[in-house]
């Protein structure tokens, strides 16, 4: 087998209104999708943060290191990548060239991805709604209430709630949603770097009886010392990494014992390679791993293969982790191949076909094709 041709689509969908969180707003899902081809198999990969440098970065840097390669040899590939690129820049679109060479063997062997990456732990994983999201024009939280009661009878049994509005608001809305959700479901909240340690830690300590199972991002990734002033402070586990290109990024705040779940992007974080360097310092830290899910069906599935073969952890809650980021706001590309279901106990079934479990279509991508370039 050797790859012939890498294609690239630059994905766009525009949203009814814009969302965001406590730190930006955006108008419209964007992503870069990858497509590896090798014969008459192809696998795929997605790069949702600066798509466009993303597939700069692949046309003019990496697909030298890819095409004509064995795409079994995936971790081989990878390191070349890595060594032919310098600084942070290359990251996401590494990430979805490795994303794409994994499906693509998988493809290859005929067997789920799970199998290819040591084999499924499990064959649904427990979902948490990663909503709802804020709304410019009138008060943030306004809508709050309305789309919870939504995801409640959508079949969740877990909720992430954006926060960081002030104090006084947050403290409000997180107190209302655990009473509207009850005593049997999760309830976890995110600030997504949007303030002060001290302001994060005068929020939390005023909803202990919220029971949160994690405070995600108190503040910014590079404030190792806020952390390490939140780990001083909270009961809740902290949440991190999301925003982190590589394993190494994790040591200082795992040395210091100040974060609780680790959060690494297949999009961001190298794809399946450089995560599963994250997993090793997870497994020797005795810290779970639960994947930070966005962008478009192919990131959501193939984080959902990962998530598939991670070991438990009890982390406080209703379910064991890990759980699975099931991103709840309007997103066209999610829904590419149909949106994912919930089964009867709030879970995602894994797919059981071979791959990630789906393959977009060109009908199904051509509506949000603002870009399609082939390199070979």
């Amino acid at each position: 087998m050797k790859i012939s041709e890498i294609r690239l689509y630059h994905l766009e969908a525009m949203l009814p209104e814009p969302i965001g969180n406590a730190l930006v707003s955006f108008p419209k899902r964007e992503t870069l999708l990858v497509e590896v081809v090798a014969g008459d198999l192809s696998g795929w990969g997605e790069a949702w943060l600066s798509p466009l440098t993303a597939a700069a970065v692949i046309e003019v840097q990496l697909a030298k290191h890819v095409l004509g390669r064995d795409p079994r040899h995936a971790l081989s590939i990878w390191r070349d990548m890595r060594r032919g690129t310098e600084g942070d820049t290359a990251a996401t679109g590494i990430a979805a060239i490795d994303m794409a060479l994994h499906d693509l063997a998988a493809r290859a062997h005929g067997v789920p991805l799970s199998t290819l990456l040591g084999g499924a732990r499990r064959d649904c994983v427990p979902a948490y709604a990663s909503g709802p999201f804020f709304k410019p024009g009138g008060h943030p939280y306004r809508d709050f209430e309305r789309e919870i009661a939504g995801y409640l009878k959508d079949g969740f049994r877990a909720i992430k709630l954006r926060i960081g509005h002030g104090v006084e608001d947050d403290v409000k809305i997180i107190l209302q949603t655990r009473k509207a959700i009850g005593d049997e479901r999760d309830l976890m909240v995110d600030f997504n770097q949007s303030c002060s340690i001290r302001r994060a830690i005068a929020t939390i300590e005023r909803v202990s009886d919220a029971r949160l199972l994690w405070v995600e991002e108190p503040t910014r990734p590079d404030d190792i010392a806020g952390y390490g002033i939140a780990a001083g402070h909270l009961t809740p586990a902290i949440a991190g990494g999301e925003t982190f290109t590589k394993a190494a990024t994790f040591l200082p705040l795992l040395s210091k014992g100040s974060l609780d779940v680790l959060q690494p992007d297949l999009a961001i974080c190298c794809g399946f390679s450089g995560v599963r360097q994250v997993q090793a310092l997870a497994d020797i830290h005795e810290r779970p791993l639960i994947p930070h899910v966005w962008g478009s069906t192919v990131n959501f599935h193939a984080a959902l293969q990962l998530t598939a073969t991670l070991p438990a952890h009890r982390g406080g809650g209703h379910a064991s982790f890990p759980f699975m980021e099931y991103d709840v706001g309007p997103n066209p590309l999610l829904d590419l191949c149909g949106r994912p279901a919930l089964d009867g106990d709030g879970c995602v079934v894994v797919p059981d076909g071979n791959g990630i479990g789906v393959s977009p279509t060109k009908e199904q991508l051509q509506p949000f094709t603002r870009m399609h370039r082939s390199i070979r």
